[in-house]
């Protein structure tokens, strides 16, 4: 389970690709900037802020892995770690490289859900009947699964403001890299359904 401390922020492109897992995720809630038509960057900057040194910069280069179609770069490689909580410096470090959008990725809650998986009978009345016949009762069971709310926010860094925000539910991410990768694909469906970016 995700617990709250492994809470991070992530950013990374719009150019995030689909990850085969075994997780479910859903868009709950989503804003656009209404003069924003399309999500264009050039190059972005992938950041993980983590205490875990480590884990910071997997998940980095884990994101870059996913914007084949746009300029990557870890921030671990991008800004030194003395610079990292000096907002002018770093924000004059990314200007220089030439970084245009950014995606922040926020954990915001991980919670234990128990839902109820009703006997196997099938949906139809005669489904039912040929199941309850033979036995007396049966009621069912329970399920325990682990849920993570994520923030996903988009930046213009040329605007220097929020073009889009949206929060997703996942349940049961085995991992960290497993959460990103699940969220990503789902972020990305629905930026592509909308439009404001292209399917491929």
């Amino acid at each position: 389970m995700l617990s709250p401390r492994s809470s991070c922020v992530l950013i990374f492109a719009s150019g995030m690709a689909a990850l085969t897992s075994c997780s479910s995720t859903q868009v709950l809630t989503r804003w656009q900037d209404p003069t924003i038509t399309q999500i264009r960057f050039s190059k972005v900057l992938s950041l993980c802020i983590a205490k875990d040194q480590s884990l910071r910069e997997a998940a980095e280069a884990d994101l870059c892995q996913h914007m084949p179609l746009v300029e990557c770069k870890p921030a671990y490689l991008a800004i030194p770690a003395s610079m990292m909580s000096q907002i002018d410096e770093a924000k004059a470090l990314t200007q220089q490289e030439g970084f245009d959008g950014a995606i922040v990725f926020r954990v915001l809650s991980a919670r234990e859900q128990v839902t109820y998986v009703p006997p196997s009978y099938g949906p139809t009345f005669w489904g039912f009947y040929g199941y309850a016949w033979p036995i007396a009762y049966d009621p069912g069971s329970y399920q325990t699964g682990n849920v993570v709310l994520v923030e996903t926010s988009i930046f213009s860094l040329t605007l220097d403001r929020i073009i889009w925000v949206g929060t997703t539910e996942t349940l049961n991410p085995k991992s960290l890299p497993d959460l990103i990768d699940d969220v990503a694909k789902t972020v990305r469906g629905e930026l592509v359904g909308r439009n404001l970016i292209p399917p491929s």
